[in-house]
């Protein structure tokens, strides 16, 4: 499986020849066109946020619904006929060839205290999760996620007490072009608080294969 990171949460997961774009939003398009992540063959949306579903990138990487949009009701609510497909927690599809479930998890509280919007995390494959701007999540073990860093209350604990959570032994830190982080700081201490978990720092653009 080849991850190529791309601005704030933005990850393009490849395999067999199949293409899939989880959360392409405004922060990508503020950087990238559309043309630099096509050609796809599915889109997944975490959340209704514009930082994870730009509206207008949407369109153009949709190519007139040629591309199936999938995300939850609440996102499908916002975004109207952009969004092809809604999922529920648990459920498990299949998104341009990867089989996929989705899992719900809190949205990361905003910087008033406030909740967030309901958020779907998904699990690629069996083996990788994308948790939206989530940071907790009883119950799931899987070997590879990528991990917000970043947010109105997200602290380095809660970075490292979500990988334990989940144990995951690789991890593809994401979430810090709003709120600044930086990844190279988290991933030196891994060693002496999540020993044996190998943080993969990517620039945008830039892919590793898990």
């Amino acid at each position: 499986m080849k991850v190529t990171k791309y601005p704030q949460s933005c990850l393009l997961v490849e395999q067999g020849g199949k293409r899939l774009a989880i959360d392409p939003g405004s922060f990508v398009s503020a950087k990238y066109t559309a043309q630099d992540l096509l050609p796809l063959d599915a889109i997944l949306i975490t959340h209704e946020h514009v930082d994870h579903a730009d509206p207008k990138l949407l369109r153009a990487l949709t190519q007139g619904d040629i591309v199936p949009v999938i995300a939850n009701q609440s996102t499908k609510n916002l975004l109207g006929e952009l969004v092809s497909q809604v999922v529920g927690d648990g459920e498990s599809f299949e998104a341009a060839g990867f089989q996929v479930t989705a899992r719900e998890l809190p949205h990361c509280l905003g910087v008033d205290g406030s909740e967030g919007p309901q958020n779907t995390g998904f699990i690629i494959g069996g083996a990788f999760f994308h948790p939206g701007d989530g940071i907790s999540l009883e119950g799931l073990h899987v070997d590879a996620a990528a991990i917000p860093i970043a947010g109105p209350d997200i602290s380095a604990k809660d970075v490292f007490d979500f990988i334990k959570q989940l144990g995951c032994r690789t991890v593809i830190p994401i979430h810090y072009d709003a709120f600044l982080e930086n990844p190279q700081l988290l991933a030196s201490r891994a060693d002496s608080v999540a020993p044996g978990v190998k943080f993969v720092v990517l620039d945008d653009g830039q892919f590793a294969e898990l």
